[in-house]
């Protein structure tokens, strides 16, 4: 027996999905511009899910209309630190840890690079980190650690098994590792104030807070 493919149908539904692709797109690109420039966030969890499903098309799409594609995941880590505050801040210190970035050294860092936990602070007192680390320390929080990429984060959340992370990064870094770990272990994000692949920079109050949350 021949059965018919509608092929009539299949491009009619095909159509369809791909424009409610688009205006999910559009509408998710409209309010994450509305949280980026005005700080107001409606919908988070929908405009989560759109940035997230439609990630690539949405830095696309930004990027086409000459905009600032690090608007996607700084929106997108602005609404995961909102979703996720409450959490993080129940967790006590002792079982919170930091994840900071290779860049945030000074160019002469002497540190080494341990394959199982990255590198530790010297406490040469060349960068921002040293002051980190001694909160940290007060905090007596689980340790502050200094990653090259994701296949250090995870040995290290395996090894030392936090109920909570604080990461500091770049944009994209730091929202492709809270994309990813954030439904496993409740964290916030802090932004650099100053990005590049060298010596980059860190607002140290905006980190404070952030260390000293609690419920």
């Amino acid at each position: 027996m021949n059965v018919e493919i509608p092929y009539e149908l299949l491009g009619r539904l095909t159509v369809v999905v791909l424009v409610l692709i688009l205006l999910l797109l559009i509408l998710g690109l409209i309010l994450a511009y509305i949280v980026f420039t005005r700080k107001r966030i409606f919908f988070p969890r929908l405009v989560l899910f759109i940035l997230d499903s439609l990630y690539i098309p949405s830095k696309r799409v930004v990027s086409f209309f000459n905009g600032d594609e690090t608007m996607v995941d700084r929106v997108a880590v602005e609404i995961r630190n909102m979703l996720l505050k409450e959490k993080f801040a129940l967790v006590p210190y002792e079982e919170r840890l930091i994840l900071l970035p290779q860049c945030l050294r000074n160019i002469n860092c002497g540190t080494k690079l341990s394959p199982l936990e990255g590198s530790r602070c010297l406490k040469c007192g060349k960068c921002k980190i040293i002051e980190i680390v001694k909160k940290a320390e007060e905090l007596r929080y689980i340790g502050v650690f200094i990653v090259p990429g994701g296949g250090f984060v995870k040995r290290i959340m395996k090894r030392f098994k936090p109920k909570a992370i604080l990461g500091i990064a770049c944009p994209y870094e730091l929202n492709l590792s809270m994309m990813e770990f954030s439904s496993k272990i409740p964290g916030q994000g802090v932004l650099l104030s100053k990005t590049g692949c060298v010596e980059t920079d860190i607002d140290l109050e905006e980190v404070f807070d952030v260390m000293v949350m609690k419920k």
